[in-house]
């Protein structure tokens, strides 16, 4: 039975990851010092990944941090819990009919925001017109900066 814990989901992102950038896991071990059988531990969640060396990772196939995180998100009640906590510094506020999501201009990220939601919004409309495919669609979200605060 898989684990729902984070260093599995951490290990399934890299994984991903890792693949969609063509690397094998020797490839990735000898671009960030680490031997292949620590990537696989890493991979296969045996290991938990210590947030320095998840930065060592991500830059070697030029991914960022967040794409690799595990946000803990497993229920609809986690995904809220996580949106609430965007709401304060990011503006991000529910419509009235529980359909969409909008940005409060007014909260402190909220143009970076703004900005990176309109740029999600541009390259799904390339994958719907099948001017992107959907590897290159992984890649772009692969390659994202992530928002921090």
């Amino acid at each position: 039975m898989r684990s729902t814990g984070g260093h599995m989901a951490t290990g399934d992102n890299i994984r991903r990851h890792r693949k969609a950038k063509g690397l094998t896991q020797a490839q990735l071990a000898d671009a960030v010092g680490l031997t292949k059988g620590a990537i696989r531990h890493y991979e296969s969640g045996i290991r938990a990944v210590k947030p320095e060396l998840l930065e060592k990772i991500a830059k070697a196939p030029e991914i960022s941090v967040g794409a690799l995180k595990d946000y803990g998100v497993e229920t609809s009640r986690d995904l809220m819990a996580l949106l609430l906590q965007l709401e304060e510094g990011y503006g991000l506020v529910a419509s009235e009919d529980g359909m969409s999501l909008a940005v409060d201009p007014k909260a402190p990220h909220a143009p970076k925001l703004a900005q990176s939601i309109k740029s999600w919004a541009e390259k799904r409309a390339e994958l719907e017109r099948g001017e992107v495919d959907e590897a290159a669609y992984a890649d772009w979200k692969a390659s994202i900066e992530y928002l921090t605060r």
